[in-house]
């Protein structure tokens, strides 16, 4: 693991960087990694992810469009307050997961479907067609995630805005423990909270689950 990084490094888009996180689940079948992107060498990846949704009819409506996204990642890379990072399973890349500062999110009442408050960090998730081929794929990557961000003190809550159309990632949401805000009511978004407190309750109770799953 790379300790040397923090969670917002200012990054050249192109470098290469180590893992960050990894942690093994089904009685170590399957190894979930976490590094930095790195845009040269994983665009291809995430460019055939975004074609394969629009071929089948099932783009995320909360994806940026391929040009800006890649765009978007670039400059996330650069700054000190949002980092994309590659989520790879068994060494191959299969999601890539964004976090950003709520304090560049805005918090006033017309400014979006959530209120932040500090300790409030925002999350959007890209899964490849390969982690739904894996028995609980997008679990594993949701709970690695969430053990690698809540191992930053300075993280409190994790807030997943998703478009309500985005079915499969509202389940993901619901069935990995995230609660759903009511605070603030938004045509087509609803949002997702993940707490310390809660994390606290059950990061020691899953990794022994996910460990007797085959």
């Amino acid at each position: 693991m790379n300790t040397t990084l923090s969670l917002y490094s200012s990054l050249l888009p192109d470098n290469k960087h180590g893992a960050v996180y990894t942690q093994s689940f089904a009685r170590g079948k399957v190894t979930i990694t976490l590094r930095p992107l790195s845009l040269g060498d994983d665009w291809p990846y995430i460019s055939r992810w975004l074609l394969r949704e629009i071929a089948r009819k099932l783009p995320s409506a909360g994806h940026l469009p391929e040009k800006h996204l890649r765009e978007t990642y670039n400059i996330m890379l650069q700054c000190d307050f949002a980092q994309p990072l590659m989520g790879l399973i068994n060494d191959q890349p299969a999601f890539v997961i964004e976090i950003c500062d709520g304090d560049k999110q805005g918090s006033g009442v017309d400014e979006g479907p959530h209120e932040y408050l500090p300790g409030d960090h925002a999350i959007r998730l890209l899964l490849s067609p390969t982690v739904t081929h894996i028995r609980q794929g997008g679990y594993y990557a949701i709970f690695s995630c969430l053990h690698y961000f809540f191992s930053h003190t300075n993280i409190q809550r994790l807030v997943w805005e998703l478009h309500e159309r985005d079915k499969h990632y509202m389940q993901l949401a619901n069935h990995t423990g995230f609660d759903k805000s009511a605070a603030r009511k938004w045509r087509g978004i609803q949002v997702f909270l993940y707490t310390r407190e809660k994390y606290g309750l059950f990061s020691d109770i899953y990794p022994r689950y996910a460990q007797k799953q085959t």
